[in-house]
Protein backbone atom coordinates (compact mmCIF):
# COMPACT_ATOMS: atom_id res chain seq x y z
CA UNK A 1 0.00 0.00 0.00
CA UNK A 2 1.52 3.61 -0.99
CA UNK A 3 1.06 6.14 1.59
CA UNK A 4 1.76 9.75 0.84
CA UNK A 5 3.23 10.78 4.61
CA UNK A 6 4.51 14.11 6.44
CA UNK A 7 7.74 13.76 8.15
CA UNK A 8 6.69 13.60 12.07
CA UNK A 9 9.47 15.80 13.59
CA UNK A 10 9.99 14.58 17.49
CA UNK A 11 12.89 14.26 20.24
CA UNK A 12 16.49 15.91 19.92
CA UNK A 13 19.92 15.20 20.23
CA UNK A 14 22.67 13.76 17.50
CA UNK A 15 20.98 10.22 17.45
CA UNK A 16 17.71 11.71 16.30
CA UNK A 17 19.24 14.74 14.13
CA UNK A 18 21.05 11.99 12.22
CA UNK A 19 18.01 10.14 11.99
CA UNK A 20 15.90 12.89 10.96
CA UNK A 21 17.95 13.87 8.29
CA UNK A 22 17.61 10.14 6.88
CA UNK A 23 14.24 10.12 6.95
CA UNK A 24 14.13 13.63 5.24
CA UNK A 25 15.78 12.51 2.00
CA UNK A 26 15.33 8.30 2.58
CA UNK A 27 11.20 8.06 2.16
CA UNK A 28 11.33 4.46 2.93
CA UNK A 29 13.01 5.56 6.26
CA UNK A 30 10.72 8.02 6.67
CA UNK A 31 7.60 5.42 5.87
CA UNK A 32 9.76 3.56 8.63
CA UNK A 33 9.27 5.85 10.73
CA UNK A 34 5.69 6.66 10.45
CA UNK A 35 4.54 2.96 11.07
CA UNK A 36 6.87 2.54 14.32
CA UNK A 37 4.70 5.97 15.49
CA UNK A 38 1.48 4.67 14.31
CA UNK A 39 1.62 1.55 15.13
CA UNK A 40 2.59 2.39 18.84
CA UNK A 41 5.90 0.41 19.27
CA UNK A 42 7.48 3.16 21.54
CA UNK A 43 4.85 2.59 23.75
CA UNK A 44 6.55 -0.85 24.86
CA UNK A 45 9.57 -0.96 23.53
CA UNK A 46 10.64 2.62 24.93
CA UNK A 47 11.32 3.62 28.10
CA UNK A 48 9.08 6.59 29.66
CA UNK A 49 7.51 6.86 26.07
CA UNK A 50 4.28 6.12 27.82
CA UNK A 51 5.03 8.34 31.27
CA UNK A 52 5.79 11.07 28.70
CA UNK A 53 2.96 11.44 26.64
CA UNK A 54 5.64 10.06 23.42
CA UNK A 55 8.07 13.03 24.52
CA UNK A 56 11.36 11.03 24.50
CA UNK A 57 14.40 11.87 21.87
CA UNK A 58 14.36 10.03 19.03
CA UNK A 59 17.90 8.62 19.95
CA UNK A 60 16.49 6.95 23.14
CA UNK A 61 13.87 4.71 21.01
CA UNK A 62 12.97 1.34 20.63
CA UNK A 63 16.17 -0.37 23.24
CA UNK A 64 13.39 -2.18 25.67
CA UNK A 65 11.44 -1.01 28.43
CA UNK A 66 11.81 -2.42 31.88
CA UNK A 67 7.74 -2.97 32.52
CA UNK A 68 6.63 -5.98 32.79
CA UNK A 69 3.44 -8.34 31.58
CA UNK A 70 2.84 -10.57 33.33
CA UNK A 71 0.32 -13.38 33.33
CA UNK A 72 0.10 -17.44 33.87
CA UNK A 73 2.91 -17.50 31.56
CA UNK A 74 5.26 -15.65 33.92
CA UNK A 75 6.67 -11.96 33.29
CA UNK A 76 8.15 -11.09 29.90
CA UNK A 77 9.74 -7.79 29.16
CA UNK A 78 9.57 -5.71 25.37
CA UNK A 79 12.85 -6.59 23.58
CA UNK A 80 15.92 -3.94 22.58
CA UNK A 81 14.54 -3.80 18.92
CA UNK A 82 17.45 -2.20 17.64
CA UNK A 83 19.39 -5.06 18.97
CA UNK A 84 17.17 -7.14 16.77
CA UNK A 85 17.90 -5.18 13.80
CA UNK A 86 21.83 -5.17 13.88
CA UNK A 87 21.61 -8.77 14.33
CA UNK A 88 19.62 -9.45 10.73
CA UNK A 89 19.77 -8.77 7.48
CA UNK A 90 16.67 -6.78 5.87
CA UNK A 91 15.03 -9.57 4.54
CA UNK A 92 15.80 -12.18 7.45
CA UNK A 93 13.90 -8.86 9.85
CA UNK A 94 10.83 -9.54 7.42
CA UNK A 95 10.50 -13.04 7.70
CA UNK A 96 11.30 -12.76 11.42
CA UNK A 97 8.28 -10.08 12.11
CA UNK A 98 6.16 -11.78 10.04
CA UNK A 99 5.79 -15.55 11.81
CA UNK A 100 6.89 -13.81 15.06
CA UNK A 101 5.15 -16.31 17.74
CA UNK A 102 6.21 -14.57 21.32
CA UNK A 103 4.84 -14.51 24.66
CA UNK A 104 1.82 -12.88 25.54
CA UNK A 105 2.06 -8.73 26.07
CA UNK A 106 3.11 -8.68 22.37
CA UNK A 107 0.14 -8.23 20.18
CA UNK A 108 1.96 -10.17 17.13
CA UNK A 109 -1.28 -10.34 14.88
CA UNK A 110 -0.98 -6.25 13.76
CA UNK A 111 2.73 -7.36 13.15
CA UNK A 112 1.76 -10.09 10.63
CA UNK A 113 -0.89 -8.10 9.07
CA UNK A 114 1.77 -5.57 8.65
CA UNK A 115 2.54 -5.77 4.92
CA UNK A 116 6.51 -6.92 3.98
CA UNK A 117 6.95 -3.34 2.63
CA UNK A 118 6.62 -1.58 5.69
CA UNK A 119 8.26 -4.16 7.56
CA UNK A 120 10.80 -3.69 5.08
CA UNK A 121 10.44 0.27 5.68
CA UNK A 122 10.53 -0.81 9.71
CA UNK A 123 14.00 -2.07 9.40
CA UNK A 124 15.46 0.97 7.72
CA UNK A 125 14.03 3.17 10.06
CA UNK A 126 14.92 1.28 13.18
CA UNK A 127 18.54 0.60 11.52
CA UNK A 128 19.14 4.16 11.25
CA UNK A 129 18.66 4.60 14.24
CA UNK A 130 22.21 3.33 15.16
CA UNK A 131 23.20 0.21 17.17
CA UNK A 132 22.38 -0.27 21.12
CA UNK A 133 24.55 -1.90 23.99
CA UNK A 134 21.58 -2.22 26.55
CA UNK A 135 20.46 -5.97 26.89
CA UNK A 136 16.72 -7.06 26.73
CA UNK A 137 15.44 -8.07 30.10
CA UNK A 138 14.94 -11.67 30.19
CA UNK A 139 11.41 -13.17 30.84
CA UNK A 140 10.53 -14.20 34.87
CA UNK A 141 8.98 -17.93 35.31
CA UNK A 142 5.93 -17.83 36.58
CA UNK A 143 6.58 -18.56 40.05
CA UNK A 144 9.09 -15.55 40.23
CA UNK A 145 8.09 -12.09 41.19
CA UNK A 146 9.02 -9.23 39.42
CA UNK A 147 10.88 -6.54 40.89
CA UNK A 148 9.82 -4.11 38.27
CA UNK A 149 6.58 -2.31 37.89
CA UNK A 150 4.55 -4.85 35.38
CA UNK A 151 0.88 -5.27 33.64
CA UNK A 152 -1.42 -7.40 34.97
CA UNK A 153 -5.02 -8.54 33.68
CA UNK A 154 -7.43 -10.16 36.26
CA UNK A 155 -9.67 -12.18 34.08
CA UNK A 156 -13.26 -13.29 35.42
CA UNK A 157 -12.23 -16.84 36.18
CA UNK A 158 -8.95 -18.59 35.10
CA UNK A 159 -11.51 -20.70 32.58
CA UNK A 160 -12.63 -17.89 30.90
CA UNK A 161 -14.91 -18.70 28.48
CA UNK A 162 -13.46 -17.75 25.17
CA UNK A 163 -15.53 -16.79 21.68
CA UNK A 164 -14.66 -19.16 18.91
CA UNK A 165 -12.35 -18.26 16.77
CA UNK A 166 -12.98 -17.06 13.43
CA UNK A 167 -12.88 -20.59 11.14
CA UNK A 168 -9.15 -19.63 8.86
CA UNK A 169 -10.73 -21.98 6.22
CA UNK A 170 -13.12 -19.75 5.81
CA UNK A 171 -12.23 -16.27 3.94
CA UNK A 172 -14.28 -13.26 5.29
CA UNK A 173 -15.32 -10.85 2.59
CA UNK A 174 -14.19 -7.10 4.15
CA UNK A 175 -16.18 -4.33 3.49
CA UNK A 176 -13.16 -2.74 2.55
CA UNK A 177 -12.74 -5.22 -0.76
CA UNK A 178 -12.38 -3.59 -3.67
CA UNK A 179 -12.33 -0.05 -2.34
CA UNK A 180 -8.42 1.53 -1.70
CA UNK A 181 -10.10 4.33 1.20
CA UNK A 182 -11.68 1.35 2.80
CA UNK A 183 -8.65 -0.65 2.67
CA UNK A 184 -6.08 2.12 3.52
CA UNK A 185 -8.70 2.89 6.39
CA UNK A 186 -8.69 -0.83 7.79
CA UNK A 187 -5.19 -1.42 7.47
CA UNK A 188 -4.14 1.85 9.94
CA UNK A 189 -6.76 0.59 12.43
CA UNK A 190 -5.06 -2.86 12.75
CA UNK A 191 -1.39 -1.99 12.47
CA UNK A 192 -2.25 0.78 14.33
CA UNK A 193 -3.87 -2.16 16.88
CA UNK A 194 -6.84 0.01 17.95
CA UNK A 195 -8.93 -3.56 17.92
CA UNK A 196 -6.48 -4.44 20.73
CA UNK A 197 -8.94 -2.12 23.31
CA UNK A 198 -11.72 -1.51 21.42
CA UNK A 199 -12.64 -5.00 19.68
CA UNK A 200 -14.11 -6.97 22.72
CA UNK A 201 -11.89 -10.53 22.96
CA UNK A 202 -10.01 -8.89 19.70
CA UNK A 203 -6.83 -9.66 22.09
CA UNK A 204 -7.69 -13.09 23.75
CA UNK A 205 -7.90 -14.29 19.67
CA UNK A 206 -4.77 -12.85 18.48
CA UNK A 207 -6.80 -10.82 16.06
CA UNK A 208 -9.17 -13.40 14.22
CA UNK A 209 -12.10 -12.14 14.87
CA UNK A 210 -14.63 -11.03 11.61
CA UNK A 211 -14.95 -7.56 11.21
CA UNK A 212 -18.90 -7.63 12.29
CA UNK A 213 -17.64 -7.61 15.60
CA UNK A 214 -14.64 -4.57 15.24
CA UNK A 215 -14.91 -1.92 17.33
CA UNK A 216 -17.67 -2.02 19.45
CA UNK A 217 -15.76 -1.00 22.66
CA UNK A 218 -13.83 -3.27 24.64
CA UNK A 219 -15.22 -4.78 28.13
CA UNK A 220 -11.90 -5.29 29.78
CA UNK A 221 -11.24 -2.53 32.61
CA UNK A 222 -7.87 -0.76 32.64
CA UNK A 223 -7.49 0.34 36.15
CA UNK A 224 -4.92 3.13 37.77
CA UNK A 225 -4.53 6.27 39.50
CA UNK A 226 -7.01 7.84 37.25
CA UNK A 227 -10.14 4.90 38.05
CA UNK A 228 -10.88 2.75 35.43
CA UNK A 229 -11.60 3.16 31.91
CA UNK A 230 -12.99 1.10 28.92
CA UNK A 231 -12.32 1.17 25.31
CA UNK A 232 -15.24 3.42 23.52
CA UNK A 233 -17.05 1.75 20.54
CA UNK A 234 -16.04 3.60 17.46
CA UNK A 235 -18.60 2.95 15.59
CA UNK A 236 -21.15 5.16 17.73
CA UNK A 237 -18.08 8.07 17.78
CA UNK A 238 -18.25 7.93 14.23
CA UNK A 239 -21.73 8.21 13.71
CA UNK A 240 -21.96 11.12 15.94
CA UNK A 241 -19.28 12.74 13.51
CA UNK A 242 -19.00 14.02 9.92
CA UNK A 243 -15.75 12.92 8.76
CA UNK A 244 -14.39 16.60 9.21
CA UNK A 245 -15.26 16.53 12.89
CA UNK A 246 -13.93 13.29 13.21
CA UNK A 247 -10.06 14.11 11.80
CA UNK A 248 -10.66 17.51 14.44
CA UNK A 249 -11.71 15.41 17.13
CA UNK A 250 -8.31 12.82 16.82
CA UNK A 251 -5.94 15.46 16.19
CA UNK A 252 -7.20 17.34 19.69
CA UNK A 253 -7.28 13.81 21.61
CA UNK A 254 -5.71 14.31 24.84
CA UNK A 255 -7.95 10.83 26.80
CA UNK A 256 -7.61 9.53 29.52
CA UNK A 257 -5.18 6.47 30.33
CA UNK A 258 -4.34 4.07 28.53
CA UNK A 259 -5.17 5.41 25.14
CA UNK A 260 -2.65 6.42 23.48
CA UNK A 261 -3.59 9.32 22.00
CA UNK A 262 -0.02 11.25 21.01
CA UNK A 263 0.38 8.09 18.27
CA UNK A 264 -2.60 9.23 16.85
CA UNK A 265 -1.97 12.98 16.86
CA UNK A 266 0.83 12.38 14.48
CA UNK A 267 -1.28 9.94 11.79
CA UNK A 268 -2.04 11.70 8.38
CA UNK A 269 -5.00 13.25 7.61
CA UNK A 270 -5.51 11.12 4.96
CA UNK A 271 -4.94 7.50 6.80
CA UNK A 272 -7.73 9.55 9.65
CA UNK A 273 -10.17 10.42 6.79
CA UNK A 274 -10.22 6.30 5.33
CA UNK A 275 -10.43 5.02 9.16
CA UNK A 276 -13.26 7.01 9.47
CA UNK A 277 -14.83 6.19 6.14
CA UNK A 278 -14.39 2.07 7.43
CA UNK A 279 -15.71 2.44 11.03
CA UNK A 280 -18.68 3.84 9.15
CA UNK A 281 -18.75 1.23 6.39
CA UNK A 282 -18.81 -1.78 9.14
CA UNK A 283 -22.82 -1.28 9.61
CA UNK A 284 -24.74 -1.07 13.28
CA UNK A 285 -22.75 0.61 15.77
CA UNK A 286 -24.22 -1.55 19.10
CA UNK A 287 -24.30 -0.58 22.72
CA UNK A 288 -21.76 1.63 24.19
CA UNK A 289 -18.64 0.25 25.88
CA UNK A 290 -19.14 0.39 30.43
CA UNK A 291 -18.33 3.56 31.89
CA UNK A 292 -15.82 4.80 33.00
CA UNK A 293 -15.09 4.88 37.01
CA UNK A 294 -13.77 7.13 39.57
CA UNK A 295 -10.93 6.30 41.74
CA UNK A 296 -10.93 3.80 44.56
CA UNK A 297 -14.11 1.84 43.01
CA UNK A 298 -12.93 -2.14 42.05
CA UNK A 299 -14.48 -2.98 38.32
CA UNK A 300 -15.89 -6.55 38.21
CA UNK A 301 -13.31 -8.88 36.39
CA UNK A 302 -11.84 -8.37 33.59
CA UNK A 303 -9.61 -5.63 33.99
CA UNK A 304 -6.28 -5.09 33.75
CA UNK A 305 -4.09 -3.13 36.22
CA UNK A 306 -1.31 -0.60 35.14
CA UNK A 307 1.60 0.62 37.19
CA UNK A 308 2.14 4.34 37.09
CA UNK A 309 3.32 5.04 33.66
CA UNK A 310 0.61 7.93 32.24
CA UNK A 311 1.50 11.76 32.47
CA UNK A 312 -1.93 12.18 33.30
Amino acid sequence: MSLSLPLIAAGSGAGYAVAASQAATDPLIARGRYMVVTGQCNNCHTERYQQTAGRVPQSEWLTGRGVGHRGVWGTTYPSNLRQNVNRMSEGEWVRYAATLKPRPGMPVWSVRDTSPADLAAMYRFIKSLGPSDTPSRLALPPEAAPTTPFVRTILETQSLSRPAPLDSAVVERSVAAENPTLARGRYGLVTGQCNNCHTANYALQKGRLPEAEWLKGGRIGNVGSWGTTYATNLRIKVAALSEEQWVAYIQKLKAKPPMPWWGLRETDVQDLRAMYQFIKALGAPGEPAPGALPPGTKPAPPYTEWPALFSE
